[in-house]
């Protein structure tokens, strides 16, 4: 089994979204595109969100000490 295949199963498990890609990056930006529907779309982009805010947090994190 692949990374990208474990993506596409990961956000399926973890969100109950179905994506037609295994393409993270085309997913980051324009998930809209590989999604359903307009909704599910909106939940990547706060998934990616709060990805994005955690990578921030660990950089700060690591600047402070």
């Amino acid at each position: 089994m692949n990374k990208e295949k474990n993506i596409k199963n990961l956000i399926k498990s973890l969100l109950d979204i179905e994506v037609t890609t295994e393409d993270m990056i085309a997913l980051h930006e324009n998930p809209q595109e590989y999604t359903n529907s307009a909704e599910d779309a909106e939940k990547l982009k706060d998934l990616f969100l709060l990805m994005d805010l955690a990578d921030n947090k660990e950089v700060n994190k690591d600047v402070l000490y």
